[in-house]
């Protein structure tokens, strides 16, 4: 047989096989495979719009190599390699030298009288056991691992609230409407900002069209050579000073904001150490001001938990920080589970609690924290979520409270934040909303 009949035999067969559904006469990875037909995205230049026969060349199938998994991200540190401790003696400390402890700075801090080493372990012994070694001081109680602090960085992004009936002249007046926030005219009458509100966080772009407007007294705390970026900052600082009759339209646009930006940049994690934390309350209390936003969350520290301990009880400071983000099974996150320290939870348009807010016994008081639109770090704004962004209403709540009488002290403050408040869930303070959702205008009402 010629090789053009062999080759019409095997097409007739093939042909077969299609229109009458009979195995394949050539199985196996040498078979034919299958013909197109008209209509499939492969070109040809045949005028005949009926079905077509197309001879392929068989192809050996193989077996693709399954895909690596990816290795797995390892978490951000918790602490830098080194002990933080104060009020460390001098006798003490010398002991320290001579067994090989190294100090890496001494910084004194005015707000708690006290002085901040930063110690390194000796060669070849842990850190634990090093702070351990120092904590049988007489002195060095109150030792521990100089930890990491953080902004919640990774939030969630939501459609903002619904709005309502009202008319609304910003895209958060929901949120505005949930807890009664008094407007402009009536703070000016009632409950003017007549005291500076400290901020502890990262940079601000203080340039933002947003913030046009804003008065905005701005420290850089954090490394020289590794500055913060402007994101976390910048959201915070448009929440609170936001630019009346913009989209994001501030709690308090007329209030001086001192800015003391603690953070720096390790690779992609933005972070603040001990050290860094207490210079920025440090200087706040230098600054004179009574009232302090803390979005931003990190372990339990001794040295941390004696200067705020100090700060509320002795100076008189209402420190008020984000509950934190991690799920409602994470452990207490800090400053938040001080005690003194008013710690807030978020809530949604509704008064919903946030899916991935942390709770507990110390959790104080719940803010809208869901689909708010904030400033981005360079301009325009997106819509943000996180506990971090429902503690600038509680902080803008007390700052009214601490103005119209400024006698009043960090646990004044506390108390009367608690009882203007609307229960929600468990009857009674509970551990997701505590006393419940803030209820602003109760605050600003005259008398």
């Amino acid at each position: 047989m010629s090789t053009t009949h062999r080759l019409c035999l095997m097409a007739l067969l093939a042909g077969a096989t299609i229109l009458t559904g009979l195995p394949d006469p050539f199985p196996g990875p040498g078979g034919w495979q299958q013909a197109a037909w008209a209509g499939d995205d492969d070109d040809d230049d045949d005028d005949d719009d009926g079905p077509r026969l197309r001879l392929r060349i068989p192809q050996v199938q193989r077996r693709a190599a399954p895909a690596r998994a990816p290795a797995p991200v390892p978490p951000p540190p918790a602490n830098a390699p080194e002990l933080v401790v104060t009020d460390l003696g001098e006798s003490d400390l010398q002991l320290l030298l001579d067994e090989g402890f190294g100090v890496i700075e001494t910084l004194p801090l005015g707000s708690i009288s006290s002085t901040l080493h930063r110690l390194s372990a000796p060669s070849g012994q842990n850190l634990d056991a090093a702070r351990d070694r120092v904590r049988q001081l007489p002195s060095g109680g109150n030792a521990d691992l100089n930890h990491y602090y953080r902004t919640d960085q990774s939030v969630t992004t939501a459609a903002a609230p619904p709005g309502g009936a009202v008319e609304c002249t910003h895209a958060n007046c929901a949120s505005y409407r949930l807890v009664g926030w008094p407007d402009q005219d009536q703070r000016r009458q009632s409950c003017p900002i007549g005291q500076p509100i400290g901020v502890v966080d990262t940079g601000v772009n203080t340039e933002h069209e947003l913030l046009e407007g804003a008065r905005i007294e701005l420290t850089h705390l954090g490394t020289e050579d590794n500055p913060s970026a402007k994101i976390h900052g910048t959201a915070v600082l448009s929440l609170l000073a936001g630019t009346p009759g913009s989209r994001v339209s501030g709690l308090v646009p007329e209030a001086e904001l001192v800015v003391a930006d603690i953070f720096s940049l390790a690779g992609q994690d933005e972070r603040a150490d001990l050290s860094a934390l207490l210079r920025g309350l440090d200087a706040m209390d230098q600054r004179g001001i009574r009232v302090v936003n803390l979005s931003l969350t990190g372990p339990a520290n001794t040295v941390l938990e004696n200067a705020v301990s100090r700060l509320v009880q002795d100076r008189g400071m209402v420190l008020i920080a984000a509950a934190g983000n991690d799920g409602p099974a994470a452990p207490t996150a800090y400053p938040a589970g001080y005690d003194g320290v008013i710690a807030v939870t978020a809530v949604d348009g509704r008064g919903r609690i946030y899916r991935d807010a942390q709770r507990g016994a110390h959790i104080d008081i719940a803010a809208p924290g869901v689909g708010l639109l904030l400033a981005t770090s360079i301009s325009g704004a997106r819509t943000k979520t996180g506990t971090s962004f429902a503690t600038p209403y509680v902080t803008a709540a007390a700052a009214m409270l601490l103005s119209r009488d400024p006698e009043l002290t960090a646990q004044d403050i506390a108390r009367r934040l608690s009882e203007a408040t609307r229960d929600l869930g468990a009857e009674g303070r509970d551990e997701v909303y505590g006393h419940g959702l803030l209820m602003a205008d109760e605050l600003c009402r005259e008398g």
